[in-house]
Parts: C-alpha cells; structure tokens; sequence
C-alpha cells in the first residue's frame, strides 16, 4: 500500500524529520530509508539503537503522526499510474489484495480515504498477522484470503523488505522502487525490476495474453 499504491512514504518522510528538527535531532535520508517498509515494532528499535535508549521515542511518534495524519487527510497522494493499475487488473477480472505492515483501522482508512478500497477482496494490515514482513506470513495469507495458490500470485513491492516476504511466499515478485532504490540483493531477487507501475500492468496484461 504505502509506496507502492499511495505515495505516503513520502509524506511519512517530510512528516518524520519535521519531528526530528523540533526535537533538535537529524533523521538523515539514509535512516529514514531503512525504515521503509518495515514495522513500527521494528521501526522502534531501530531508533533507540540510532538514538539511544533514553530517546523520548513515544514523544517523537506521537508528533509525527500527528503530523502525517494532518497532511494525508488533505489528500491522499497516489503513486503514478496506480489508479489505472487497479483498474486495468479488475479489468481482467484478477481478484485483489493488499498486505502492508501498517496496522488496523489505519490501512483501511487511507484505502477508504483514497476510494480504492473497494478494488480489493481482502486486506491483510500488521494487526493480522504473527510475523509481519520481510516474513511470509502478510502475503500467505493475502492468499490464503483470496483462494489462490501463492505460486499463481504477482505481488507489486517498493520496498526490499516487503519483496523478501512476497519471494518467501512463493509469489511473482515485481519490485517498483518508490525512496530506496533497486540494489544487488533486490535485483536478484525480483522476478523485474520495473520503471513504474504502467510497466507492471504491460507485463501482466502480456502474461495474460500468452495464457
């Protein structure tokens, strides 16, 4: 979801530092992109292992939220091409789904905010899941939801950590790098590495056609 279908990375990212400059410490772009894509849990720690134990780190996230809330109820920024993806999928009548680490009711709320939830027959958020990624667990079980087998699913990623629980699961992994750029680890493991999600939906639609 985040990166890959609406553009909040980004808005975390201004959100995040903003937070971080009042409280009289630099979140460096590179840090900020270790976190992309991973768990508020894991996002925490990460930190106090940045900033140290005694960081006021409820302090910090109680203000950048509130931060992102107000700039993404302003209007929910898409990711370029991700409302014609959606379309062009349910055209070919392809069931389906979203598994993001960010939690309930919140990922409900963007989809709802963003008028894309109804593309979607299931939504697996951080609250429903054990192991959130880079386990397996949030697109086994998207799935599982959607009765199809994890072999005959493509999963859509921006982030390394989510395509390492797509590829764990047994998906087509096609990797649309949003703030943390393709490397050699993500490289090998995507099944494509791809420019935007227009080229997603031309590969898919010639997978398609090959059928």
């Amino acid at each position: 979801m985040d990166g890959t279908l609406l553009d909040t990375e980004a808005v975390h990212r201004t959100a995040m530092q903003a937070t971080a400059q009042a409280m009289d410490f630099e979140l460096p772009d590179a840090m900020f992109a270790a976190l992309v894509g991973v768990h508020r849990d894991r996002n925490i720690e990460m930190l106090l292992d940045h900033l140290g134990p005694d960081f006021p780190i409820e302090d910090f996230y109680r203000d950048a939220d509130a931060r992102f809330e107000a700039m993404w109820r302003e209007g929910v920024p898409f990711r370029p091409g991700a409302r014609e993806l959606l379309a062009r999928f349910a055209g070919h009548g392809l069931p389906q789904a979203v598994a993001t680490s960010t939690a309930s009711p919140f990922a409900e709320q963007r989809l709802a905010a963003s008028g894309i939830a109804d593309h979607f027959a299931t939504v697996v958020t951080r609250s429903d899941v054990l192991r959130p990624k880079p386990d397996a667990e949030p697109y086994a079980l998207a799935a599982r939801r959607l009765g199809v087998a994890a072999a005959d699913c493509v999963a859509v990623e921006d982030s390394p950590n989510g395509l390492r629980a797509a590829v764990a699961a047994g998906m087509m992994a096609l990797l649309v790098p949003d703030l943390v750029p393709a490397s050699h680890e993500t490289e090998m493991l995507a099944t494509a590495v791809l420019p935007d999600l227009g080229a997603v939906g031309a590969l898919v639609a010639a997978a398609l056609a090959e059928r």
